[in-house]
């Protein structure tokens, strides 16, 4: 089934990651959808599940304070995830949800290598 440009362009701009992995790129749906409530380095955050293909799980993740954390702290929180699900797609997102930001980690020759990509 070809992509359909313009419904995955209104999911991104909208924030609505679950319909846009499952529906637009073929997903399964999370087992569980229920949010985990964490807290690492002083910032408590919420995980909620998105989506998941082939041991890869998508996660929303918001912090109480409302903003993206810095770099320091998206790598904590991805540490934490990763003892949840090892291979992950962590999507940071701000409270009025206005911006995001894509994070997941290539594993390449026993290292680790952040990578992210600044959405809207």
């Amino acid at each position: 089934m070809p992509l359909n440009l313009a419904s995955t362009r209104q999911r991104l701009q909208s924030f609505d990651f679950g319909p846009l992995f499952v529906e637009d790129l073929g997903w399964e749906p999370p087992p569980n959808r229920k949010p985990h409530r964490a807290s690492v380095k002083d910032c408590p955050f919420t995980l909620t599940p998105v989506a998941r293909l082939s041991g890869i799980a998508v996660f929303e993740v918001t912090t109480a304070a409302g903003a993206i954390p810095d770099a320091k702290t998206r790598a904590a929180i991805h540490k934490h995830v990763s003892e949840l699900a090892y291979e992950n797609l962590l999507i940071f997102t701000d409270q009025a949800r206005t911006q995001s930001l894509w994070y997941w980690v290539k594993r390449e020759a026993g290292k680790a290598h952040p990578e992210r990509a600044h959405g809207k």
